[in-house]
């Protein structure tokens, strides 16, 4: 494929083609390692948005208990209003440059991954289940090209000596370990009197899908990503990054099921909706302290170079 020129007023490279010109390679390079990603990640933004639209217009749809209906539609809810513009945006601006967007990109694919868990195994069969079926495909291998094509020595290289490593460390554990109690609070008395655990009643599950992901996925990797990050490795950066964005629009995504089910079955307790509205409000905090220390974007070190090679090809070639 022949290389492509274009203005160096447009330019993100620094590489000389011509008078006025520059090589577009750091940007063909770019996407051509995050081709599978947008193919898959858009392809996933075009068919979720139909579940979660049905979902939360056409709440008929659903086959399950009340609460659990609302659940449904509070979580179709935020996946259509936070996580899928958050994935489109990221999208969008990683195409631009930006290693902030890779990080909420991956945020918002583990979220719409997790989510995607839940309608597949724990919502009754309905007529989206083949749709329920693509999305999940979809997520996990989008997060799974994503996480191939990252540049992740570099993104690491990108993080200042300012950020707070061991709070952001200290803070995924402690939340883990906090979500994991809460858990055991609800098994451990089920094993002990032989009997199904409380979150099940006035359910059609037979065990929680969602328990079964936390206990065997979500937390160890969690804890995997602070001890990599309290270890400073590139990793540990980067997985820190994608639960500390999971976590944000997860409390919020929590809220938002627990008082839809409230809504649906009036005997449900909402007081979690105020308790996870805090809880989402709170973990925006270490996000944006990682953000901040994010240095600087490759959009950023795109212009400086756009300067610098303006001013060869000044050098190099004046005007006649």
């Amino acid at each position: 494929m022949a290389s492509v020129h274009t203005p160096i007023a447009e330019s993100p490279t620094a590489t000389v083609g011509a008078p006025g010109y520059v090589i577009d390679v750091d940007m063909q390079a770019r996407h051509r390692r995050f081709t599978l990603a947008y193919w898959l990640s858009g392809t996933l933004a075009v068919l979720a948005p139909v579940a979660s639209a049905v979902g939360v217009f056409y709440p008929a749809v659903f086959r399950d208990t009340a609460v659990t209906s609302g659940n449904a539609r509070g979580t179709d809810l935020v996946i259509m209003a936070v996580a899928l513009p958050a994935l489109v945006v990221a999208m969008g601006l990683t195409a631009r440059g930006s290693l902030r967007a890779q990080i909420v990109w991956l945020g918002a694919l583990g979220y719409i991954l997790y989510n995607a868990i839940f309608f597949a195994f724990a919502v009754a069969f309905n007529p989206l289940f083949l749709v329920y079926i693509a999305v999940l495909s979809l997520a996990l291998w989008s997060l799974v090209a994503l996480l191939m094509a990252l540049d992740v020595a570099g993104l690491r290289a990108h993080f200042t000596e300012h950020l707070p490593i061991r709070t952001i460390a200290l803070y995924l554990i402690l939340t883990t370990a906090l979500f994991a109690l809460t858990w055991l609070r609800d098994i451990v008395p089920a094993l002990v009197n032989n009997t199904a655990p409380a979150s099940l009643h006035g359910t059609m599950m037979l065990t929680n899908p969602i328990q079964v992901v936390d206990f065997a996925a979500g937390f160890p990797l969690t804890i995997l990503a602070a001890v990599w990050l309290w270890q400073r490795k590139a990793w540990g950066y980067v997985l820190a990054g994608l639960f500390l964005v999971y976590g944000v629009i997860e409390a919020i995504s929590v809220a938002t099921d627990q008082f839809f089910g409230h809504l649906s079955d009036p005997t449900q307790s909402a007081m979690m909706t105020p308790v996870f509205a805090v809880i989402a409000v709170i973990a925006v905090i270490p996000a944006v302290l990682y953000f901040r220390c994010l240095r600087r974007d490759a959009t950023a070190t795109a212009k400086a170079a756009r300067r610098h090679t303006a001013r060869a090809a000044a050098i190099s070639w004046p005007p006649a």
